[in-house]
């Protein structure tokens, strides 16, 4: 997940994973969180490959591949919190 803005992200979290099969019982809650003070620049970037969105619960999804990018930049990092 190639960025422009890798160099400039204080903070910054990439994964990734792939599987041959793979089946949801119910649909996911997923959620990110960029809790704290100050101004900053966060982002979540996330790429899926062989995936639903939304996905169907008790479908089969074969050969997945999903990768996710979350990353942070302070805006006023020399301001007194």
């Amino acid at each position: 997940m190639p960025s422009s803005r890798a160099s400039e992200a204080d903070v910054e979290i990439v994964a990734s994973a792939a599987v041959e099969e793979l089946r949801f019982d119910t649909e996911p809650e997923v959620t990110v969180r960029f809790p704290g003070t100050g101004r900053r620049d966060s982002r979540q970037v996330t790429n899926r490959r062989n995936v639903d969105s939304p996905v169907q619960p008790g479908k089969m999804y074969r050969r997945v591949f999903a990768a996710t990018r979350i990353s942070s930049r302070l805006l006023d990092p020399d301001v007194p919190q």
